[in-house]
């Protein structure tokens, strides 16, 4: 059987598809009511992986035009109001996140995770790194979910967890080059040399 296959059949395509969150007027209402973490989570992505940044712009931009040009109205809606550089969000509601990591991201991308809600203490565990956090609310990290295993704990109260990242198929579609790691020399040479 060829690689393109399956069972026999042909294999689907990967091929972008507005989520289902999304979609309808509930979706315009949602994208509203998330511009603002949006936009906060893409400068701190600015500021910690230009790189990153720019991919994510560059990914977005095609994306965009590909909905226009394949004459997807509401995809080419909902990008067009979508505040992040990330084009994937999700909402996590719990108390407790078995170790996980992310094989679906590329490694030398960030995730980011801000934490909301009204709880104490909350812990997260950075495993592989033996690396514990206060991660109280309002609180942003970021990392390399393919890379660092991670886990959460809160002892009481409700936790709501906004995670930004970005799939790699998503940048394979559009053909955006893969960001290199971050690297803070560099950063710290440019920002203390004062070049931009």
């Amino acid at each position: 059987m060829h690689h393109d296959q399956v069972l026999g059949h042909a294999a689907p395509k990967f091929a972008p598809e507005v989520s289902a969150t999304l979609k309808g007027d509930h979706g315009k209402q949602l994208l509203s009511s998330m511009n603002r973490p949006a936009i906060l989570v893409s400068a701190a992505l600015r500021v910690m992986h230009p790189a990153l940044y720019f991919a994510g712009v560059e990914t977005l931009l095609k994306l965009g035009t590909w909905a226009y040009d394949a004459g997807l109205h509401e995809m080419h809606d909902r990008i067009v109001h979508w505040a992040s550089v990330f084009n994937v969000a999700s909402i996590m509601c719990n108390r407790r996140s078995p170790p996980n990591r992310d094989p679906k991201c590329r490694p030398e991308a960030f995730d980011i995770m801000t934490s909301i809600g009204v709880y104490v203490p909350a812990i997260m565990n950075l495993k592989n790194f033996s690396i514990k956090l206060k991660y109280n609310s309002c609180v942003m990290v970021a990392f390399s979910c393919h890379l660092v295993v991670h886990e959460m704990y809160v002892e009481s109260g409700d936790r709501i967890v906004w995670a930004w990242f970005m799939r790699d198929s998503i940048h394979n579609y559009v053909g955006t080059p893969r960001s290199d790691f971050a690297r803070y020399a560099q950063l710290l040479d440019r920002v203390v040399g004062g070049h931009s």
